[in-house]
C-alpha cells in the first residue's frame, strides 16, 4: 500500500465536498475516479496532492501526508492539475526540466532523460518553443510528459512505488494521445506505481482501470473492482441517465439511450 485515507471529510459553504471518504492505493494498479460534475473527484485528487487540508487522515508509505517536506513529496509523488497556469516565458525543455530537480540528477543526466522524453513522447517540434505559446492540447501532452519523467526518477533512484495523481488528463487530447497515455499508464502500473486517474469517459475508465471508486455528491458510493463497479444500475441512478453494458469478443462497452 502507498496511500491510504482515512475518514476524508470537507466542506465548503455549508455543503459537504468529501463526506467520509476512505480507501487504499495500492502500487501496480490503475485507480480512476468518476461521478458525474460536482461529485468531489478533484477535490479528492487534491486532498490526495496535499493542496487542500481536511478533516481525516492520509499516510503515504505509512507516513502523515503532512509530514514529508516538499522536496520528498515530490520525489514520491507527481500530480498533473487540469490546467497549466503557467506565468512565466519557459520553453517546453525548460519545463520538462522541473521534473528532475528534487532528485539527485546531474546537468548531463538531465539532458539525457530530457533528449528521451522529447522522443518518447513525440514532441521533438515543441521543444524550444514557449510554453505559454502551446495549444491545449499540446500543453498537456508536454505537462504529462513532465509527470512521468518525475515518475520515472522515483524508479531511477531506488524510492521503489511512487503514485501519478492525474486530474482529466484527457480532455485536451486526440484520440491518438489519448491511447499514448492509455499505454504510459499501463506502463506505469507495471513498474509498480499507483496510478489515480479522474475521468469522465465511461468506457475508457472500463478498458484501462483495475478499480473504480465511484462518486456522487461528495460520498464514495461504491468502490472496487472495474467489473464489479460499473454496472448499468449504479451508473444509471449515479449519472441519471439511461445506460446498457453490450459484451462481445473484444471486451464491453457502454452504450447511452
Amino acid at each position: 500500500m502507498v496511500m491510504s485515507l482515512q475518514g476524508l471529510s470537507l466542506q465548503r459553504n455549508g455543503k459537504k465536498v468529501l463526506d467520509n471518504i476512505s480507501g487504499e492505493l495500492v502500487g501496480g494498479k490503475i485507480i480512476a475516479l468518476l461521478g458525474p460534475n460536482g461529485a468531489g473527484k478533484s477535490t479528492l485528487i487534491q486532498a490526495m496532492a496535499r493542496l487542500l487540508e481536511c478533516q481525516g487522515r492520509i499516510e503515504m508509505k505509512g507516513q502523515a501526508l503532512g509530514e514529508f517536506s516538499a522536496e520528498e513529496l515530490a520525489q514520491n509523488l507527481a500530480y498533473l492539475p487540469q490546467h497549466s497556469q503557467l506565468q512565466f516565458p519557459l520553453e517546453v525543455e525548460e519545463v520538462l526540466s522541473l521534473a528532475t530537480l528534487p532528485f539527485n540528477v546531474t546537468r548531463l543526466q538531465q539532458r539525457q532523460q530530457i533528449k528521451q522524453i522529447i522522443a518518447d513522447w513525440g514532441i521533438e517540434s515543441l521543444a524550444n518553443k514557449d510554453f505559454r505559446q502551446l495549444s491545449g492540447g499540446e500543453q498537456q501532452r508536454c505537462q504529462i510528459a513532465r509527470t512521468y519523467l518525475q515518475l520515472s526518477n522515483m524508479v531511477t533512484e531506488g524510492r521503489g512505488q511512487g503514485i501519478w495523481l492525474l486530474d482529466e488528463p484527457t480532455s485536451s487530447l486526440d484520440l491518438e494521445h489519448q491511447q499514448q497515455l492509455k499505454t504510459i499508464c499501463t506502463q506505469a502500473a507495471k513498474e509498480g506505481h499507483c496510478v489515480v486517474i479522474v475521468l469522465h469517459d465511461l468506457n475508457q475508465a472500463f478498458s484501462l482501470a483495475d478499480e473504480i471508486w465511484l462518486l456522487d455528491k461528495g460520498k464514495l458510493r461504491a468502490q472496487g473492482k472495474t467489473s464489479e463497479v460499473v454496472t448499468e444500475e449504479l451508473i444509471s441512478d449515479v449519472f441519471n441517465v439511461s445506460v446498457r453494458r453490450i459484451e462481445d469478443n473484444e471486451g464491453s462497452i457502454f452504450v447511452f439511450s
